[in-house]
């Protein structure tokens, strides 16, 4: 079944391509950051999301402990009919569906709006 692209998406791309022209003619330099996240929140290394929520937030302690037993020592397995495949350990990613899966997706790319604040004019 074919949807029509949400008109909040239609003119996020036209006002993208139109700044891209007017820049273009006015012969300044531009640069188009384009993120795909449809599968970010299992790209989360658990890790990495540990120290930025250490460092970043001051999150420690038993909260700290908390989230890590929260994100880690997760398996996952695939069941088609009575067939099952061997489970795996998750080392990447935050549980989906959760109220905290969210949360931790956001406190872990924050650092991206803080690049980009950076280096804003």
């Amino acid at each position: 079944m074919h949807t029509k692209p949400d008109i909040r998406l239609k003119h996020a791309l036209l006002k993208a391509t139109n700044d891209l022209v007017t820049f273009a003619c006015d012969r300044l330099t531009t640069v188009l950051l384009s993120l795909d996240i449809s599968a970010a929140f299992d790209t989360i290394n658990h890790s990495t999301l540990i120290d930025r929520i250490t460092q970043d937030f001051g999150i420690c302690g038993s909260a700290i402990i908390w989230l890590q037993s929260f994100i880690s020592d997760r398996q996952q397995y695939i069941a088609i009919g009575a067939e099952q495949s061997a489970s795996v350990n998750y080392t990447s990613g935050v549980p989906q569906g959760s109220v905290f899966g969210p949360l931790l997706f956001a406190m872990d790319i924050l650092s991206v709006g803080n690049v980009v604040t950076a280096h804003s004019e």
